[in-house]
């Protein structure tokens, strides 16, 4: 036994002897690497793009000029000519300075009679989308200016938008906006550069092809400017610059349709250049990026004290390849955490609305700080940000719309999987967060083109100033110094039904649904700056922190302490009564977008309506009709077409069918005259088909009952031909068709049955019965049938 042990304990020796061995003779492992939280930094654009200087790195406070300097402006008197940009390149085509493909024929027109001068069509039937201009790919197209002059324009970077340039006189120029893609239109926001310019050298810009009805400008709003020279010598960054502003009614009407003859709206502004050499960007507001919202995020995730509160997770993909980013920030304690509040936050649905993602970005740099505020709202709430809706139209340069041709904010009532990525995976998103917490807040952010300082768009039933709704706007205006409450509006309109406020607020049943709208001026004719758009973003959450101590009662030990939500709805009984009245965008939608043959060429068919689907089949079968017949036969393709659509209507030889079961028969006497009655009678008027009687319900009362239908149904349609008073057939006499002899039982059970059927009139049982149904019929079967 011993010996046995011996050697058990010898062989586990050796084993680990070479285990060890081999342990040993691996290489060490690698070091655990840490885990990534930045976020690569991949644009992807329609089009290859060059990179902008790195804006807004320090927010200095810049200075305005108090007093503008102004020329005297001619009256403008707008011709009733029918011109249009085509018409305008064809005249000016010599004076062409820029255009922003190098390639591209501006002149050439389409056969289809829909030549949309600045719009650039992207397909999607492909893995990569293909973007063409009146028919021609653009892929080749090299992106550089076409003229080497001493004023050069260019806009091939991120969000620029500037289509072509004309130089109409010496120190002027015109220039055309891109539309946005996909679209006919959505021209309103602008962002270009000119490089070339001699110090003091005074520059008009003419742009001839704006959108809306009114703007800013007119009230004192001046273009943004950023000049590399400054920065690099004093610092500066985007600041408000330019004079002799005017934004007018233009000469040149839409291209859609041409029928209405809507005129564009030009804007006119002088710039003084203060640098030999330098290169100075003009836009309609401080411009926003892709790319900056990504380093901004980048720089958050990177500082190892505001990670620990932010998390990113990537929501969808969207129609241009760029991802659309969700954020959560809340605290890593797991105290209380089931009973935390949900606050959801949206920017940039409107890629030409910048305002949203300078607030979203003081919302998200306030939220992940050491402020005392913003640690209580982490340990009582879970937000939820989207920074970024529309990261395609910013990328390229849309005003509105994304990629597919249509406003992200009016899809939110039935959004597409595949046209409106972001909008959908938001919504269930969205709809997901709040079965899992109580959603407090929801806030989608915009910036306002036609309004001065900040205010918001609430939903309210009731026209009452007393409501809950308003609560929150009201508490908002108090914090923030930038909002002012008398513009606000609380009503819920139809054409405003599919917007992202109101679908959030219908389908979770929130009070506090709220789109944030910040003018592109300021406040008081007094231009916001960059600061005060994040501001914005802190106000909004110092309101917030009052609401959710309101709701929690637990930041005071003082029992008598009143509430937020008291204090202001009784506030809100003193104030009088509002018709909620808005200046909101005059721009008509289905104006700006695309035609349905025309959308049914660019995406996939699982994207259509019901519209659409019925207009592609319609056109297929039209592509094969041509494809089968030759050019030679088109009279006999015309005869045909002829032919099959009078087949409905038979001719007087041939013989007509009795209509349908399932079709109910057209009434002949519509629009008929009185003495074509009987003739139009005698032709479509069908003797119905005899009785076909189921054996399974055969019993006398029913045959009786059945027999007794025809036979009056017979006998009216024969004095209604012969236009005779009508018969009751009940009567028996010796003209009668049938005679009835009912027996009449004492029980109370039986219900009467037929003894003896007679036909008296042998010509109207061959046209009524046949003789197996009318042996049928008069069979006698006793009790059986009762049984």
């Amino acid at each position: 036994m011993n010996s046995n042990n011996n050697y058990n304990n010898d062989s586990s020796s050796e084993d680990d002897l070479q285990v060890y061995e081999t342990l040993t003779k691996i290489a060490p492992a690698n070091e655990l690497l840490p885990r990534k939280l930045t976020i690569d930094i991949d644009v992807k654009s329609l089009y290859p793009l060059k990179p902008l200087p790195q804006f807004c790195k320090t927010y200095t406070t810049f200075f305005e000029e108090s007093s503008q300097r102004e020329c005297l402006i001619p009256d403008i008197q707008v011709s009733d000519e029918n011109r249009t940009l085509l018409d305008y390149y064809e005249e000016n085509k010599q004076n062409l300075v820029y255009k922003r493909f190098d390639q591209l024929d501006l002149g050439k027109r389409t056969s289809n009679d829909r030549t949309y001068f600045a719009s650039l069509l992207a397909n999607f039937k492909r893995t990569q989308p293909r973007v063409f201009f009146r028919g021609e790919a653009l892929f080749d197209q090299k992106l550089t200016p076409c003229s080497s002059e001493q004023i050069q324009f260019d806009s091939n970077f991120e969000s620029g938008n500037l289509f072509c340039a004309f130089k109409k006189a010496e120190n002027i120029y015109d220039l055309v906006i891109q539309n946005d893609i996909n679209t006919r239109g959505n021209t309103q926001w602008f962002f270009f550069s000119v490089t070339g310019a001699q110090a003091g050298q005074t520059i008009q810009f003419n742009i001839l092809n704006h959108l809306k009805t009114g703007s800013l400008f007119n009230e004192g709003l001046q273009p943004a400017v950023y000049s590399v020279k400054e920065n690099q010598l004093v610092g500066t960054e985007w600041c408000r610059d330019g004079f002799n502003i005017s934004y007018f009614k233009s000469i040149f009407m839409k291209e859609y349709p041409l029928s209405l003859k809507k005129k564009y709206y030009q804007l006119r502004f002088h710039y003084t250049f203060k640098h030999e050499g330098d290169k100075v960007y003009f836009a309609h507001s401080y411009p926003y990026t892709y790319t900056n919202l990504l380093e901004f995020l980048n720089t958050q995730l990177e500082d190892q004290e505001r990670n620990q509160y932010l998390s990113r997770k990537v929501l969808c993909t969207t129609l241009g390849g760029n991802t659309c980013e969700v954020l959560t920030i809340t605290s890593n304690s797991l105290q209380k955490r089931a009973f935390r509040k949900g606050v959801v936050f949206l920017a940039r649905q409107h890629p030409g609305e910048p305002q949203g993602s300078y607030v979203m970005q003081g919302i998200i740099e306030f939220l992940t700080s050491n402020n005392p505020q913003a640690e209580y709202l982490r340990q009582n709430c879970i937000f939820k940000i989207f920074p970024m809706m529309n990261s395609d139209g910013v990328v390229n340069g849309n005003y509105r719309c994304g990629l597919e041709g249509s406003d992200l904010n009016r899809r939110w009532k039935k959004p597409n999987k595949y046209l409106h990525p972001s909008v959908y995976y938001a919504k269930k998103y969205v709809k997901g967060f709040s079965k899992e917490r109580q959603i407090l807040l929801v806030v989608d952010l915009h910036g306002h083109s036609r309004k001065q300082s900040s205010f918001v768009y609430g939903c309210a039933y009731s026209s009452q100033v007393k409501t809950i709704e308003r609560v929150f706007a009201l508490l908002m205006s108090k914090v923030n110094p930038f909002m002012d409450y008398s513009s606000c509006t609380f009503r819920v309109e139809s054409a405003k039904d599919k917007t992202a406020r109101i679908q959030l607020w219908r389908e979770l049943k929130i009070n506090w649904v709220y789109t944030y709208e910040c003018s592109f001026y300021g406040q008081q004719k007094k231009h916001y700056q960059i600061k005060d758009y994040l501001n914005c973003g802190v106000s909004i959450c110092n309101a917030l922190s009052q609401i959710v101590k309101d709701t929690t009662k637990e930041f005071t030990n003082q029992a008598n302490q009143p509430d937020i939500q008291q204090q202001m709805l009784e506030e809100l009984g003193k104030m009088p009564q509002t018709d909620d009245q808005d200046i909101g965008s005059d721009s008509s939608q289905s104006e700006a977008e695309l035609s349905d043959d025309e959308l049914v060429q660019l995406f996939q068919p699982k994207t259509y309506s019901i519209k659409q689907k019925n207009l592609s089949k319609q056109q297929e079968t039209n592509n094969k009709k041509k494809i089968q017949q030759p050019n030679g036969n088109q009279k006999s393709t015309i005869a045909s077409q002829k032919a099959s659509i009078l087949q409905e209507s038979p001719t007087k030889n041939q013989e007509q069918r009795p209509p349908m079961s399932s079709q109910k028969p057209k009434n002949p006497l519509y629009r008929i005259q009185a003495p074509q009655r009987n003739r139009q009678l005698d032709q479509v008027k069908q003797v119905e088909p005899p009785l076909m009687v189921d054996k399974s319900v055969q019993t006398d009362d029913w045959i009786y009952r059945q027999w007794l239908i025809q036979m009056g149904k017979l006998k009216k349609q024969q004095e209604f031909q012969s236009i005779t008073p009508t018969r009751n057939i009940y009567k028996s006499s010796s003209q009668s068709v049938t005679r009835f002899i009912v027996k009449n039982s004492t029980l109370k059970n039986d219900r009467g049955r037929v003894d003896s059927i007679s036909l008296m009139a042998s010509g109207l049982q061959n046209k009524l019965i046949s003789s197996s149904q009318q042996r049928q019929m008069m069979r006698y079967s006793g009790s059986n049938f009762m049984s």
